[in-house]
């Protein structure tokens, strides 16, 4: 793909060099649809991804933000999932062990922006007696997680400059920060608000890049992550918007990229990790190639299936189920229907391709010969499920 290189929005310094048109996809994975028809016809946009050699990030230059509505009714939760849940509460037990238990002069204070229903946050506050608040314009009280409740105050805004002044011994954003176009000043935001509690930490976590870039899960290139980072192109962000990172580490099975650090107060340290950017170049070099075989070869083994007239069902109502759907396009027709953990996706409807989402027990009624299941991750699990229900369908588990 050939394209005019323009300003990487993370370093400043490097080009983002165009390498891949992936087409178009739904500009929201999380949105609930209420019928077939308005989650086909829901607003689409182009993916066209870019790559910086300085920093290493990559990033689709064709994403416009005013596309993105999160103040529609969004429900991207994962912790109906026992397997998430596991890793939700590891990972709540260890930033408190952290970062919040040994504290002394009265009770600590969270701030997690993008806190959906609150049941992270709710977590954190339940485990370390902290008071907790949440910014998040998509957030339905109604919906308030059981764990925050008493617990946490939720705003319904976008996180802004208004969060300055509030205290936060601990500010989180998890799977928030790849879809903000401008990345650099909202770290300056999240920098000022951290400037008013000396000791304060902030823990970030995102999609890890290489999911797709090595790993060719392909699926995981949507809209609304105009940003794809890895351990050091996350850790060079955070250090150029004028953090000390404590830590940077891949998690949840490689899947995630999680970061933890404090305000720094001296200059940014150099960095001579030139091995790690150049193999990351190598991968995106590779990537057109490798993106055209992997959709190809799933068009073929649905085909495959059309062809022995199986009856099909994806497990996962997420973000990869609307990426398959979308690069599939007309071969994701095969799917006869897409199943979800999640009671509040169920009935809904999937955007862009129209499947309706339904929960696991109605596969007892309208049994399918092939499910493919597109989170490695959740096999077992989806796997018990079928068995806990007698069925034997075979299971095609997405790289």
């Amino acid at each position: 793909m050939t394209g005019t290189p323009r300003p990487c929005v993370s370093c400043k310094n490097g080009s983002l060099e165009p390498f891949l048109d992936a087409g178009e996809a739904p500009v929201q994975v999380g949105v609930l649809w209420a019928s077939r028809e308005a989650a086909r016809g829901c607003p689409r946009g182009k993916l066209q991804l870019a790559f910086c050699r300085s920093c290493g990030l990559v990033y689709n230059v064709a994403f416009d933000p005013a596309r993105v509505d999160y103040s529609l009714r969004y429900d991207n939760a994962l912790h109906f999932s026992e397997v998430f849940r596991r890793y939700e509460n590891q990972l709540a037990e260890r930033l408190v062990a952290r970062h919040l238990a040994e504290r002394t002069a009265g009770p600590a204070h969270v701030m997690e922006l993008g806190c959906g229903s609150g049941h992270f946050l709710g977590l954190l506050c339940q485990r370390a007696d902290a008071r907790g608040i949440g910014f998040d314009p998509s957030h339905v009280p109604a919906q308030l997680d059981p764990v925050a409740r008493g617990r946490v105050e939720i705003q319904r805004e976008p996180f802004s400059e208004r969060a300055i002044g509030q205290p936060a011994d601990l500010l989180c954003f998890r799977h928030v920060l790849e879809h903000i176009s401008e990345p650099r000043p909202f770290l300056a935001t999240v920098r000022r608000v951290l400037e008013a509690s000396p000791d304060g930490v902030v823990y970030c976590e995102v999609p890890n890049g290489l999911l797709a870039l090595r790993q060719l899960s392909i699926w995981d290139v949507i809209y609304e992550h105009c940003s794809y980072f890895v351990c050091g192109s996350l850790e060079r962000l955070f250090e150029a918007a004028g953090f000390e990172v404590i830590d940077v580490r891949e998690d949840y099975g490689g899947q995630f990229v999680s970061l933890e650090a404090r305000v720094s107060r001296g200059p940014a340290r150099e960095r001579a990790d030139s091995a790690g950017l150049e193999q990351l170049a190598a991968d995106v070099a590779a990537y057109a190639e490798h993106f055209e075989r992997v959709r190809e070869d799933w068009r073929g083994r649905l085909a495959d299936l059309r062809g022995r007239r199986q009856r099909v069902a994806l497990w996962g109502a997420g973000a990869k189920a609307v990426g398959f759907c979308a690069l599939l396009g007309k071969d994701a027709d095969s799917v006869a229907t897409v199943i979800d953990v999640n009671p509040g996706k169920q009935g809904t409807f999937l955007a862009g391709s129209g499947h309706e989402i339904r929960p696991p027990q109605s596969l007892r009624d309208a049994p399918v010969d092939t499910v493919i299941v597109l989170n490695p991750l959740y096999e077992q699990e989806i796997r018990a499920d079928l068995g806990a229900m007698g069925l034997s369908s075979e299971v095609l588990t997405v790289a």
